[in-house]
């Protein structure tokens, strides 16, 4: 084909292709102007959006400040527990195990007077145990006589024995010293010189006709004084078994016998059970026509003019508890009404019935009891309610705060906070920490003052900062609105008016 021909083919094609197309804009030339304003609006959102993205990004390089507040801090540890009535008491009995319980005369809930009898009991056979006591004591006594008067009487007899050997041993006295001479010369000279030898016999012979016949020689005299001695040494035993035995009848009549009479006697007295305060039965723990057993719990009265909660402490928080700290406590029943109150107890051993442990971990921890007495009361306080308090451990007033994040520390361990002038200047002010509350720290320092304006971490003013990108979204949402309803909004029927006509010409 000519190279002519071609070019007008390709113009032609192209000649109905523009007539084709111009067509298809006249049909559909609202579709046309939509998305010619669709991009538009993308391309302002984007290169605003993409703007705000910048100048975030700017005030991100920038110092963040929060102002020191004048506050009043507290450090406190949290506690539940139980209300109790502050004074309970089990009354118990001093009748004898046995005793039939004759009469009660009050019930759970009454209201009693200090000093009312509440329980009695039969008190019949006292008499008969007083008179069984006196006829034991009696048939003792006589007991304890006879054997004091038994050894009184060994010892006598005995010194009579020893005042017989005694006569014996003086009567006869220079016999034995003159055989006891005679037989030393003889064993030493005997051999030698026969007049010594000569004596000895003299004088042993004529000794033993002596004493009645019986004679009296050197070892039955030196046997004499060792029988002497032994029945002096019996003698002291017997004194000493005298003595003994009276120091111990002493004691029975002094403590034993006594004792009993007074147990007897105060079982006696405890036939009628008196309440030992004013307050209320709480509860009754005999019936009439029972048998009582020593011991056990009659009636339990509480006084209810004051209240305690009763509560427990893991082993973590004891150790910051003590007597005399003061607290709040709270009840659901009195809706956020406070109620203030004190420390009164805190145990020094733990309680192993509470101690709790973790399902996660499986170690156990030890919980120590600590009751908290209320400074008043309220008709609305029942004995049971459970009950919220926090113990105070430490309170400031007026005090100079900051979040913990806008103290730092410098090289030497001091602490510190960086004020920020309105130019932004920052200076050095270096603080003391007092206080430490959950979330606020307590400085001091004489270049502090309210309001004064402090570099913080983004944690530190998380709070504000999300609100303030809140209020710029918002307002960023709001000038898109305007442009769209109006540069936007307005512009494209303006113009596809005239695009209208365009095409229409054509």
């Amino acid at each position: 084909m000519p190279k002519d021909s071609q070019k007008f083919s390709i113009l032609s094609k192209l000649g109905s292709f523009v007539k084709r197309f111009g067509r298809f804009i006249k049909k559909h030339l609202l579709v046309f102007i939509i998305i010619i304003i669709l991009i538009v609006v993308g391309i302002i959102f984007g290169r605003k959006f993409l703007l705000k993205a910048d100048a975030h990004e700017v005030e991100e390089t920038q110092t963040l400040t929060t102002s020191i507040e004048v506050m009043d801090l507290q450090s406190s540890i949290s506690v539940t527990g139980t209300l109790a009535a502050g004074q309970t008491q089990s009354v118990t009995s001093t009748v004898a195990t046995g005793t039939e319980v004759a009469a009660v005369y009050y019930e759970v809930g009454d209201y009693v007077e200090a000093g009312t009898v509440i329980v009695e009991f039969d008190a019949d056979d006292y008499a008969t145990k007083l008179a069984e006591l006196n006829a034991k004591y009696n048939i003792s006594d006589i007991e304890d006589e006879h054997t004091l008067q038994d050894y009184l009487d060994q010892i006598e007899e005995k010194q009579e024995e020893m005042a017989e050997i005694q006569e014996y041993l003086d009567e006869w006295a220079d016999v034995y010293n003159n055989l006891v001479d005679a037989y030393n010369d003889y064993l030493e000279y005997g051999n030698s010189d026969s007049s010594i030898a000569s004596r000895w016999t003299t004088e042993s012979n004529a000794a033993k006709a002596l004493n009645d016949g019986n004679g009296v020689t050197i070892s039955g005299y030196e046997s004499k004084q060792e029988e002497l001695e032994t029945l002096q040494d019996e003698i002291e035993e017997l004194q000493y078994k005298y003595e003994l035995e009276q120091l111990n009848q002493e004691y029975d009549n002094t403590y034993t016998k006594t004792e009993e009479y007074e147990s007897v006697t105060e079982s006696q007295s405890g036939t009628q059970v008196v309440a030992p305060f004013s307050g209320y039965i709480t509860a009754i723990n005999v019936e009439e026509g029972n048998n009582y057993t020593q011991g056990n719990t009659v009636f339990t009265i509480s006084n209810t003019d004051s209240f305690v909660v009763e509560a427990t402490v893991d082993e973590y928080d004891i150790a910051s508890l003590s007597e005399g700290l003061s607290a709040v406590v709270k009840f659901d029943a009195t809706d956020d009404d406070e109620f203030t109150g004190s420390v009164s107890y805190v145990a020094v051993t733990s309680d192993s019935t509470t101690s709790s442990s973790s399902s996660s971990t499986g170690s156990t921890s030890a919980s120590y009891e600590v009751k908290i007495t209320l400074d008043d009361t309220d008709d609305r306080l029942r004995v049971g309610m459970t009950a919220k308090a926090s113990v105070i451990l430490e309170s400031v007033t007026d005090a100079y705060a900051v979040a913990y994040d806008c103290v730092e520390t410098d090289a030497d361990g001091n602490s510190y906070v960086t004020a920020v002038d309105d130019e932004g200047n920052e200076t050095k002010i270096e603080v003391t920490l007092g206080l430490e509350s959950d979330y606020y720290v307590q400085i001091i320092s004489d270049e502090l003052s309210e309001g004064l304006q402090v570099k913080a971490t983004a944690s530190s003013t998380s709070s504000n900062s999300s609100d303030e990108s809140k209020d710029e979204n918002n307002s960023l949402l709001n000038m898109g609105g305007g442009q769209g309803g109006g540069d936007m909004g307005g512009g494209a029927p303006s113009g596809g008016g005239g695009q209208g006509g365009g095409p229409g010409g054509m």
